[in-house]
């Protein structure tokens, strides 16, 4: 039993199935998004006879539909008479009589709440980047912003470098794009991310196509850094993950400045491995890592 505690959605199964359960309600009406549901359960393997997993299943959908005021009289009686039942309980009382009171416990309320008015039906939003961004070759143009960014001091360049370095601009060009997600209920909810190859320079002003001429990617792949957020070296090729969201670029005020698909590498970056634009969960920030990639 993938669970971690006693709550309806405290299991491994609920917190897999939520994305589905958002692209299958996103899509379609209630009745087609729970066919769609049910096939895609049993056809992974689940039935009843796995009465925990159903339960980890059934209870975190019938909480879903309430959450969003779709609930349907079928899902929630079924539901209820689950609770009253006792379906799917012995692997609770397995685990010892305290827990088993908790399990209880919880499902007693879920019981309440499942027959009690259910919310407004509420717009049921996914979470993902559902579309591309840019088109494969865009050279896109943005502003570096360090005026007001926390310096961590290094060798390659000083804090007075970094802060004249705001304002300036920096070249990517669009690669492609990598599906890093796609729904198994509804397979037309993909989540896009774009991969994206760095110029090796730095700009005082708006540049144009041919200023790219003759410009090396930053920092060929077998060159390595020491990062201060890692406790190994990473290597840095000048490509770099995206989230397909236009707010990154929106902020740094982009411009298209041209397109080039000449020799596209094929590689892909390790998203360990590599800059990241957007949320950067290396715990530095974007710019650093653009600065350090390109002066390395």
């Amino acid at each position: 039993m993938g669970a971690w505690n006693a709550s309806i959605n405290g299991n491994d199964t609920a917190q897999d199935l939520r994305k589905e359960y958002q692209a299958a309600f996103f899509y379609n009406d209630v009745e087609t998004a729970l066919a769609k549901i049910d096939a895609y359960i049993r056809q992974d393997g689940y039935d009843e006879s796995d009465e925990a997993e159903w339960c980890d299943y059934y209870y975190s959908l019938a909480d879903f539909m309430w959450k969003y005021g779709i609930l349907t009289d079928e899902v929630r009686n079924r539901a209820v008479e689950m609770i009253d039942s006792g379906f799917g309980l012995e692997l609770w009382e397995e685990a010892g009589a305290k827990t088993l009171e908790k399990r209880k416990k919880v499902l007693a309320e879920f019981r309440k709440k499942l027959l009690s008015p259910q919310p407004t039906k509420k717009k049921i939003s996914i979470k993902l980047y559902l579309n591309p961004i840019f088109e494969t070759g865009d050279l896109v143009a943005i502003q570096l912003q360090t005026a007001d960014k926390h310096y961590i001091e290094r060798s390659n360049f000083t804090e007075q470098f970094f802060r004249e370095c705001n304002g300036k601009y920096v070249v990517f060009r669009k690669v492609s794009d990598t599906i890093s997600y796609t729904s198994r209920v509804e397979p037309r909810v993909k989540d896009h991310w774009a991969v994206f190859q760095l110029y090796g320079k730095i700009f005082d002003h708006l540049p144009t196509a041919k200023d790219l001429k003759n410009v090396p990617w930053a920092d060929p792949a077998k060159k390595r850094r020491s990062s201060p957020w890692f406790n190994h070296s990473v290597p840095i090729n000048g490509l770099f993950w995206c989230e397909s969201s236009m707010f990154y670029f929106k902020k740094r005020k982009y411009s298209v400045i041209g397109k080039n698909t000449e020799d596209i590498p094929e590689d892909r970056p390790d998203i360990n491995d590599s800059l990241f634009l957007g949320i950067n969960h290396t715990g530095g920030n974007t710019d650093t890592d653009i600065l350090m990639a390109i002066l390395d």
